[in-house]
């Protein structure tokens, strides 16, 4: 099975456009089929006859079909949704290889595809890349490997890397000072770890402790126990010994940076010593957002990097009404860009402009925009894990792009 960097998200598309006005006002979207936003310096656009072809890359067949099939379908929805009649979205079966991928590419040039959405594994990205920026095609994709981005490459999902800085950087905030790091011995263990430490030092917090594991074994506890005093692992054989656990920890602050059944059963190993989010701030990834973690006593009170959400239940019902099932929480990457390339297409072209433009688009999972660099930006609040399917929003995201580069540079920044 191959490893998707930073899939869970995706936040775009709008149905609507900036008011001259508002430089920073971001790019709305509505769920409903598209209509004008009066005012905005697109409705000119709104009646164009143009047509763009979008191709859509996907792994309609192999291991990850199953994967495949739901992003095709909320792509369909997209397309109905949008009603417009200048989007031509055609699709090709990477097979969840890179010599499917290359296959893809050279069907859809062939069919004179000016846009391609997908594929959606790295190395997928990776063996059309070139290809691409020599026919002049941009990609938007939805992995977030940063070593494939860039030069007309761009992606829907939200990075490591983002993620990082924002929970760091609310344990800053909080008056946090020394963080112990959790991470697997991966490529995505390394982004995040290289993230949290830069953010870390860059607004004074002491990097107490790391570990790093192998993500395929089943035992963390000498991964665990890395991290912790050497007496703590005996403490419960000192029943004099009354001093508070939190006095005996090198860290205030523990990021791990996983999801899933590896981070119950670290979280659970920790718990074994008495470390939980009561004596120390858990924090971790955007991935808690989680209801089987809300039944996990070991993470209740853990903090983790949170999209606005605004739109996207109202996108899951629809989905389910179309096709009788939920989809997957990555399926609104999908949805949300063929919504996106419909807006922004109806002059026929998707050009590199229109893509970075700064105010950023509105789409099911809040506020987001590209960088030139392809990276993706989003705007993040806090939320915390509580009982019975209940997450708490504890700082909420910033409203626009302006306000959070306001944010940036206020007094605390540690951005400059």
């Amino acid at each position: 099975m191959k490893h998707i960097f930073a899939l869970f998200v995706a936040c775009l598309v709008l149905a609507g456009c900036q008011h001259s006005a508002d430089k920073y006002a971001p790019l709305p979207m509505d769920l409903s089929p598209y209509q004008s936003t009066e005012g905005t310096v697109y409705d000119d656009l709104l009646t164009a006859q143009h047509t763009v072809r979008a191709g859509m890359f996907l792994p309609l067949t192999g291991e990850q079909a199953k994967l495949g099939e739901s992003l095709r379908n909320a792509a369909l929805l997209a397309q109905f949704d949008s009603n417009n009649d200048h989007l031509i979205l055609q699709f090709y079966d990477t097979k969840g290889t890179a010599e499917g991928a290359q296959e893809a590419f050279r069907k859809a040039k062939s069919e004179n595809i000016q846009i391609i959405l997908g594929p959606v594994f790295a190395d997928e990205v990776k063996a059309i890349k070139d290809s691409a920026q020599w026919s002049n095609i941009p990609v938007i994709a939805f992995s977030s490997d940063p070593d494939v981005l860039g030069k007309g490459v761009y992606t829907m999902a939200l990075s490591l890397s983002e993620q990082m800085e924002r929970i760091v950087r609310f344990a800053c905030e909080q008056g946090k000072t020394r963080l112990a790091i959790l991470a697997p011995d991966s490529k995505a263990g390394d982004i995040t770890y290289l993230a949290a430490k830069q953010t870390a030092e860059n607004c004074g917090m002491t990097l107490a402790a790391e570990s790093f594991y192998n993500p395929t074994y089943i035992n963390f506890e000498p991964y665990v126990l890395k991290v912790l005093p050497p007496d703590l692992a005996t403490r419960k054989d000192k029943a004099e010994d009354e001093t508070p656990i939190a006095e005996k920890l090198d860290f205030d602050t523990l990021l791990i940076a996983d999801d899933g059944n590896r981070l119950k059963s670290i979280a659970a190993l920790f718990a074994l010593y008495d470390v939980t989010p009561d004596v120390v701030m858990f924090v971790g990834m955007s991935q808690w957002h989680d209801p089987s973690l809300t039944k996990e006593g070991a993470l209740i009170g853990s903090y983790f990097p949170s999209l606005a959400r605004p739109d996207y239940e109202a996108f899951a019902t629809k989905y389910q009404e179309a096709y009788g099932k939920k989809p997957i929480r990555l399926a609104s990457l999908s949805y949300d860009a063929v919504k996106l390339i419909a807006f922004l297409g109806q002059d026929g072209q998707v050009t590199k402009d229109e893509l970075t433009q700064p105010n950023g688009f509105r789409g099911t999972d809040g506020l987001f925009r590209f960088r030139t660099d392809g990276t993706s930006e989003r705007l993040l609040g806090v939320s915390q894990i509580r009982p019975k399917n209940r997450f708490r929003l504890i700082e909420s995201a910033s409203e626009t792009f302006m306000e959070e580069e306001e944010r940036r540079s206020s007094p605390f920044s540690f951005w400059q």
